[in-house]
């Protein structure tokens, strides 16, 4: 072998860590594409007062917003977190946090959670306009429904109302007596 033996457990500790750094890029390049599929949003919003994006469409994003947080933060070797494997050994602890840190690795975790905070902070506002926009066209769907309930009402019970209100002040004109009997 053209490497020492004894080396053999730095080398791995480097290598795991330089794996980190990997997919950490590989979530950062990710993360990147996503931020600028919603970049329009903002400006949507601005110039049309619509989100230009449909309810479903939404929901996607904010399941792959979610989906990104879990890989960064959830992930069975979070970026975070030093591996289990290195509590025994101080030693290949040190050579791992050496290399994670030459390749900011834990800044980096913070500026893609900053990045996915703010993207969940807008689609939160998205979501509400959403949600606010169907409530106001279900506001809108009740009271059509109520004043077709009206009109029906008014069609079936019209005529009889009717005869009761003209019928009632043509008695008083026609026949003043029953009005002294009756008060």
């Amino acid at each position: 072998m053209a490497l020492p033996e004894n080396t053999l457990l730095a080398r791995y500790a480097y290598s795991q860590a330089l794996s980190r750094s990997t997919a950490l890029s590989a979530l950062e390049v990710s993360l990147d594409e996503y931020l600028t599929s919603m970049a329009q949003l903002p400006h949507s919003l601005m110039t049309t007062g619509k989100p230009g994006m449909g309810r479903k469409q939404l929901i996607k994003k904010l399941g792959e917003l979610m989906k990104f947080r879990q890989g960064l933060n959830l992930n069975r070797e979070n970026f975070s977190d030093v591996p289990d494997f290195y509590w025994t050994e101080p030693e290949l602890e040190r050579h791992f946090d050496s290399m994670s840190n030459a390749l900011d690795v834990k800044e980096r975790t913070r500026s893609v959670n900053e990045k996915i905070t703010y993207a969940a902070e807008a689609q939160s506002v998205l979501r509400q306009l959403l949600t606010e926009s169907s409530t106001h066209s279900m506001e809108l769907v009740i009271i059509a429904l109520i004043a077709v309930e009206v009109v029906i009402a008014l069609i079936r019970e019209g005529p009889e109302l009717w005869a009761k209100l003209v019928g009632t002040s043509e008695e008083k004109h026609t026949n003043p007596e029953k009005e002294l009997v009756v008060t």
